[in-house]
């Protein structure tokens, strides 16, 4: 019965959680880079325009004292009421005496400016320096040439860069804001987007839970589904149809196996009924007792059989062993069986294969125990054994019986499964033979096929792979 409770809540982090943090961290990286480029721009832009400011006035100032060095003074900035001046001008010569200057250059020491460079050289960046009175300027300076002397007077340039600074500093706060909005912006979005991409996931799980072993047949996959869950709802369908196919073989192992335990017990009840239906002689109940024991030994191997089967990871002790010497016990051991009908068992070919012997026998011993039931009288049963290429086995069992059909070949080894062919046949046997032979072969790392024919025989071929490297020699159980 499948369960309808909820499951317990997962202590794992959700899909949304995790989809939510990459989403913000995506956001903030993209933010921040896109932010920082533009901050970075506007910064060197407006250096860019100061610099330019300070060298065009170095140069305006250098013509001046080239040609007209009187009207020099009037290039230099005062303070005047309702005038807002933004660069200021010292002029030395070339001994180092102020000739004349803005009232607030006193306050920036000559040492704060960049070397001077002569008009004969390009005039570089100026330099950025940060007044006691929190004031900002850049700084530059450059020499004045007169006739021949190219150090005729210093020039030095500061211009007030406070107003910018301040406007950058504003730029960065509102930088900052607008990425915490981003970010808040992103987590609703992504919140909103996650819970709507994953709704087809909470719907394919719910179509999953409303299945139950009674409806097993029903599928998933239709084409509502977005492709990225086609391969998901693929691979659900093909459990699915797993979970139907062991369904129905778990009902037909019950009802086979309730069929097949039904016979026995219904012929010890009728053999006790016919017992005590009236008095009988001692020779009577001898022949009664003797038939229900047959009938218990024959539910003892039906249920040793099943227990077998019950345990397809027994432990078991691979051995290397002589093949040969082994089928040639189990032909000697079946010889009385096969003489009452006639059978001619033949051996050909030898090999060598590291398996448990006791399991060994019993493979291939079911194998001629079947082909001397459902083979024909006065025929031969061939045992081949063909060592391969890569240093396993091939071991083969013909009988010449009468065959089964090709669509009941790949059902001959399921567990109970009898063609009502062979039922007629030989009535005796469980249907758990050829299964007991591919779960051994399938705990030796092997495999068993069949090839039938109908009125032509049947080929059962068992598949041993090459022993492990370094087990050589044949250590060969003795009897």
């Amino acid at each position: 019965m499948s369960s309808t409770r909820r499951p317990d809540a997962p202590r794992s982090t959700s899909i949304t959680a995790r989809l939510l943090g990459f989403y913000l961290i995506a956001t903030l990286l993209i933010l921040l880079c896109t932010n920082w480029f533009q901050f970075k721009a506007l910064s060197k832009d407006l250096d860019y325009e100061d610099n330019d400011f300070l060298v065009e006035r170095i140069v305006t100032l250098r013509a001046i004292v080239a040609r007209h060095p009187d009207a020099l003074r009037d290039q230099i900035p005062v303070n005047r009421p309702g005038q807002p001046k933004r660069h200021l001008v010292r002029v030395q010569d070339a001994e180092g005496r102020t000739l004349m200057q803005s009232p607030e250059m006193a306050g920036l020491a000559v040492e704060l400016f960049p070397p001077a460079v002569t008009s004969a050289e390009k005039i570089g960046r100026g330099r950025k320096y940060r007044a006691p009175d929190r004031k900002r300027y850049l700084l530059n300076a450059g020499w004045a040439a007169r006739g021949d002397d190219p150090h005729y007077r210093l020039i030095q340039v500061a211009l007030d860069v406070t107003d910018e600074d301040a406007l950058m500093s504003k730029y960065l706060v509102r930088t900052g804001v607008s990425v915490v909005a981003g970010l808040f912006v992103a987590a609703l979005l992504g919140v909103t987007i996650t819970r709507r991409g994953l709704r087809p996931l909470q719907e394919m799980a719910q179509k999953v839970a409303r299945i139950t072993e009674a409806d097993l047949h029903q599928r998933i996959r239709t084409a509502n589904w977005p492709r990225e869950l086609d391969q998901l709802t693929v691979a659900l369908d093909a459990m699915l149809g797993r979970l139907e196919e062991s369904f129905a073989r778990l009902s037909e192992f019950s009802a086979n196996l309730a069929h097949e335990l039904r016979t026995p017990i219904n012929n010890l009840r009728g053999e006790a009924e016919v017992a005590l239906s009236r008095a009988r002689s001692e020779d009577e109940y001898r022949r009664i007792i003797e038939s229900a024991i047959e009938e218990y030994e024959r539910l003892s191997r039906m249920v040793g059989d099943i227990l077998f089967l019950a345990r397809p990871d027994r432990a078991h002790q691979p051995v290397l062993i002589d093949a040969r010497l082994e089928v040639e016990r189990l032909a000697e051991y079946y010889g009385n069986l096969a003489d009452e009908q006639h059978t001619a068992i033949v051996i050909e070919g030898d090999g060598e294969v590291s398996v448990d012997p006791n399991l060994f026998q019993r493979a291939v011993g079911n194998l001629i125990s079947n082909a001397l039931h459902y083979g024909s009288q006065f025929g031969q049963i061939r045992v081949k054994l063909l060592q391969t290429v890569d240093g396993g086995l091939d071991l083969s069992v013909e009988d010449s019986g009468m065959g089964m059909d090709p669509a009941e070949v790949p059902r001959v080894f399921d567990r109970f499964y009898r063609s009502p062919q062979a039922r007629q046949i030989y009535n005796q046997g469980s249907g758990l033979g050829l299964a007991i032979v591919r779960s051994i072969m399938n705990l030796h790392g092997g495999s068993a096929s069949v090839v039938s024919r109908p009125g032509e025989g049947t080929v059962v071929t068992l598949r041993f792979p090459a022993p492990p490297r370094g087990e050589t020699g044949v250590s060969v159980v003795q009897k």
